[in-house]
């Protein structure tokens, strides 16, 4: 933490470290009035804006959450803190092409500082051509910080796919990698229409799949049932409590992705979620916790600890 951090609010410190896992909404009024004044004074600390940012996207307000991430980076350059909390509010907003064009250009910026600062402690020094370092990351992108492979993924997204069948059949098959990488891994196989088997690894789970044979995200019926049942519930009763839930099922299907909701029971998902809501926002919904809904809620818990470990 910076010096700064030392003087935050207990709870405020323990939400940026992952102890808190989610402030309610009395603690995000309290940490938005904080935050937003601190930022005032200093709009060029990490922490802070790390905060803020993380904090609009918490409550819904994504274009203050990337208006504010952007102009930290446009005032001090790369910062992998602040791409890192920018990511979920361009995934809200359904333009995560855009986060990636920002990811690169950065990154980009970050290595030319790097050659600059190179030359002028060394004249002699001459700088690889571009190509080169793009051809070793071809080689080695699954050795990449998880930025930096979704940067690779997309600068490939309009390329053929075949030179990279082995790596990303490795990388599905890697416990240890990024869901959301294996997730976009899938998605550029089924893009191309490749035929094969590959088998996936994550959270605890595998399985072959072959991505002809899978719906397209964002297509998968029993998800779209699942958000249905949820919008009857709580659309009239509680619109703001709906809108979190519906951003949080998109979320775990997208880190799920190829698997899905087992047993594909809709209405017991989406009892599991009214009831994840309730014991996490206090939203207090009336929903009798049988053996198999606790169950589902301890593996959507599961879900949320992992997705706030593997975001970048």
């Amino acid at each position: 933490m910076t010096d700064q951090g030392k003087h935050f609010p207990t709870n405020i410190l323990n939400w940026l470290e992952g102890k808190h896992q989610i402030l309610n909404q009395q603690e995000q009024v309290g940490a938005l009035s904080f935050l937003e004044k601190q930022y005032e004074l200093d709009p060029c600390d990490v922490l802070i804006t790390k905060g803020l940012v993380r904090l609009y996207t918490e409550m819904t307000e994504y274009e203050l959450a990337k208006h504010t991430g952007r102009s930290f980076l446009t005032m001090n350059g790369y910062n992998k803190e602040i791409l890192t909390e920018l990511a979920l509010a361009y995934m809200n907003t359904d333009e995560m092409d855009t986060y990636f064009s920002l990811v690169r250009y950065f990154t980009e910026e970050e290595e030319v500082s790097e050659d600059v600062g190179s030359s002028k402690s060394d004249h002699n020094v001459i700088p690889f051509p571009k190509k080169l370092v793009t051809r070793s990351q071809k080689e080695n992108w699954v050795n990449l910080p998880v930025a930096e492979q979704l940067e690779f993924l997309q600068k490939i997204r309009f390329e053929s796919v075949s030179p990279f069948l082995e790596s990303f059949r490795a990388i599905l098959e890697d416990k240890s990698a990024s869901p959301f990488v294996q997730s976009i891994v899938f998605e550029l196989l089924q893009e191309r229409e490749v035929n094969q088997l590959f088998k996936v690894c994550k959270l605890g789970m595998e399985s072959e799949f072959n991505p002809i044979d899978v719906s397209l995200l964002g297509e998968d019926a029993f998800i779209n049932v699942i958000l249905d049942l949820l919008k009857e519930r709580l659309e009239s009763e509680n619109p703001t409590l709906l809108e979190q839930l519906l951003q949080t099922v998109q979320h775990h299907a997208f880190m799920l992705y190829p698997f899905t909701f087992q047993p594909r029971e809709a209405s017991l998902w989406k009892d599991a979620y009214l009831l994840f809501a309730s014991e996490l926002y206090g939203a207090f919904l009336e929903i009798e916790p049988i053996p198999e809904l606790e169950e589902a809620l301890s593996f959507i818990q599961n879900l949320e600890e992992h997705q706030q470990n593997y975001l970048l």
